[in-house]
């Protein structure tokens, strides 16, 4: 028995050379380029056609809508805010007839401007319609006088912060309308 034990025991020097029988790791594999890798290096480039991004039918939020002529501007105390178009809009009857309930509007970067007479009273406000209750003016009711010439609108009156509580403060509003919405 101890022969063969020392048989096998050579036998298995001789073929694994007295290694041991755990196997060795494996070498990383080295990269190789893939076969559009391989193209593009050899070839000359070509032109393909854009991808067609969807379009939108919404106006940026941020920003004047594009079919809003004319334009509005707010004078409260010694500051003046200017906007670069306006949106006018009326039921019933033309604005400065019997009857009509108006409104001009317009929305410029933070701030939005509106003007109204309608059920609800006489008003003229400037808000921040992104960080609500952070600004506000405001004048309504008998606080404020409407002129109405044609597509021109001149409005006075007084103005009370509703942010703030600063005093109030005298105002000027006018806008011009390139055209009125009917609705």
């Amino acid at each position: 028995m101890k022969k063969l034990l020392l048989a096998i025991v050579f036998l298995g020097a001789a073929c694994g050379g007295g290694e041991s029988a755990e196997p060795e790791p494996a070498a990383a594999p080295t990269p190789t380029p893939s076969a559009a890798d391989q193209t593009a290096d050899t070839q000359s480039p070509t032109t393909e056609a854009p991808v067609a991004e969807p379009e939108t039918t919404e106006a940026p939020v941020d920003e004047p809508v594009a079919s809003a002529p004319g334009g509005i501007t707010l004078t409260i105390g010694d500051e003046t805010w200017e906007f670069d178009g306006a949106l006018c809009a009326y039921e019933n009857a033309p604005p400065g007839e019997d009857g009509s309930e108006w409104n001009v509007s317009l929305k410029q970067g933070d701030l939005q401007v509106y003007a109204s007479v309608d059920s609800f009273g006489d008003q003229v406000s400037l808000t921040d319609v992104v960080n609500y209750g952070t600004f506000e003016w405001v004048a309504e009711g008998g606080d404020i006088t409407f002129t109405i010439d044609g597509n021109d609108i001149t409005a006075e009156g007084t103005f009370t912060d509703n942010a703030t509580g600063l005093p109030a403060e005298t105002g000027t509003f006018t806008a011009t309308c390139a055209s009125w919405y009917s609705g």
